[in-house]
């Protein structure tokens, strides 16, 4: 039986072993948009998030939410330890992935011309879309090898399969900028994708899973459930990329794509280190959640620990970032994109209440609610686009940042409300404590960092003081909850194992 202390190592375990290959992802992702920016511009980097977001908007239609979705069957086959039902929800996922993958493909080509009016106001881009339809098919296919990864808790496989993938799609970037300049945007978007898709299927096919022989009627039947839960997730999906999408255009005609790239950098700053905590934790605690989806005690105590933990995790890094925040921009790209400050520190809290509403946020998906969870998502894009347009006439670029932090309020009150309702959900005592002493850390960097004006020697000193207390209050926890010299023995005989 799990105690409450094994199911904080295993939350801190998981979380150290994916959170590490993040980590340097995280540091890749700073020589990638650093590199990106000195070769191309801000031009370039606009061109780049573009081009993302028309192969997430293609994915997201095509993949009908599988790569989510069959995680919660994989993980229930897995705690089952019915081999042959792991064998046949495996052999089932990987048929519909790959049907996605040909879908995203041919939908990339069929409506390149209408994609590249939609984003770029003509069709000149046509080309170079359906040149993506490629990265489209590997990614869709890399998404269903990480799924099974996940669902059967391979953490460490899917550690190393993001790691090597993450710097050899970096390297080949990197030459390709290099030698083609703005010609090599395309090349390297596809030259990752297929790099991620080599080392997903090697880490896959280490997994003891083995083919079944299946109908079609079969496949079509038992991958109902996972389409069906899939389809809101697919729809979320679509309805995120799309709203990027509009958004970035929109921008454009309001600015100009220069004014793109400093949204971009700023997006891509903000979605780098969120990702980096997020998804090191989501990798074991969906299937977790999954598996014990039925008993709403233990729903509410997973829910607590991984809200505990991710607190500790997450806070020190978002005041970090609204404190330097024009540091980090120069740092990961140059001088050019520091005008993206004030966007940058409102989207940094707003993701303060991000990190705050994403643990609740699994339990519809865990619970099978897609249609709530796609009401909800539609509930933070649709007030999202709405205060960006509202202010965006007095405060320009910043309008987009401000509406960041007031949607996901509205976000994180509506799923805490949920939360509630579908497994009686409370929030600890010992969370609410480190809530409130982690909120004042934020507005206090906040404030410092966007609403006084010491000076220089003072703003910096009590800057470096916040940060260091923050830190060091966060360390002590996590020191309680786990030692840190053992969590290091255990990751390096986990990751051992796992080979």
């Amino acid at each position: 039986m799990e105690t409450r202390e094994t199911s904080y190592k295993q939350i801190v375990k998981s979380t150290g072993i994916f959170g590490g290959s993040q980590l340097f992802n995280m540091l890749i992702g700073v020589f990638r948009t650093k590199v990106a920016a000195a070769l191309l511009g801000p031009l370039g980097v606009g061109l780049i998030g573009l081009y993302q977001s028309i192969i997430e908007m293609i994915r997201s239609v095509s993949g009908l939410g599988l790569h989510f979705s069959s995680v919660r069957d994989m993980a229930q086959a897995n705690a089952g330890g019915d081999r042959q039902q792991i064998n046949t929800t495996a052999s089932v996922l990987t048929r519909w992935i790959v049907f996605t993958a040909i879908l995203g493909a041919l939908l990339c080509i069929v409506f390149s011309k209408q994609i590249s009016i939609l984003a770029f106001d003509d069709s000149s881009k046509s080309p170079q879309i359906c040149l993506l339809s490629f990265s489209v098919f590997a990614l869709t296919l890399s998404a269903g090898q990480k799924s099974m990864l996940q669902g059967m808790r391979k953490i460490a496989y899917m550690a190393k399969a993001s790691v090597l993938g993450s710097l050899s799609g970096f390297i080949a970037a990197s030459i390709l900028y290099l030698t083609l300049g703005q010609e090599g945007i395309v090349p390297a978007l596809l030259a990752a994708a297929f790099l991620s898709l080599v080392f997903t299927w090697w880490y896959r096919h280490k997994l003891p899973i083995q083919r079944v022989s299946i109908s079609l009627r079969e496949t079509y039947l038992r991958g109902k459930k996972m389409v069906a839960l899939g389809l809101f997730t697919m729809l979320s999906g679509v309805i995120s990329t799309l709203t990027m999408l509009l958004l970035k255009s929109q921008i454009g005609r309001w600015a100009d794509l220069d004014t793109v790239g400093l949204f971009q950098s700023s997006w891509s700053l903000t979605a780098i280190y969120l990702s980096a905590i997020l998804s090191a934790m989501s990798a074991d605690y969906y299937p977790r959640l999954c598996e014990v989806s039925g008993d709403n005690n233990k729903m509410v105590r997973y829910v607590n620990e991984q809200l505990h933990v991710v607190l500790l995790a997450a806070t020190p890094l978002v005041v970090g970032m609204l404190l330097f925040a024009p540091w980090v921009l120069h740092l990961f790209y140059s001088a050019k994109f520091v005008p993206a400050e004030g966007l940058l520190r409102w989207q940094i809290a707003g993701s303060f209440l991000k990190v705050l509403s994403w643990p609740f946020g699994y339990i519809l998906l865990s619970r099978s609610k897609g249609l709530l969870f796609l009401l909800t998502e539609l509930l933070w894009h649709g007030s999202y686009l709405a205060f960006t347009w509202l202010l965006w006439e007095p405060l320009g670029l910043t309008a987009a940042g401000l509406a960041f932090l007031l949607a996901y309020v509205l976000y994180t009150l509506c799923l805490l409300l949920l939360a509630r309702r579908l497994c009686d959900f409370r929030i600890q005592r010992r969370n609410l404590y480190y809530l409130g002493l982690f909120l004042f850390f934020v507005l206090s960097a906040f404030l410092l960092a966007h609403v006084f004006h010491p000076a220089y020697w003072i703003k910096w000193s009590l800057s470096a003081l916040i940060l260091l207390v923050c830190s060091c209050v966060s360390l002590q926890e996590l020191n309680r909850i786990w030692p840190l010299k053992d969590l290091w023995a255990s990751l390096k005989k986990r990751i051992s194992k796992d080979d």
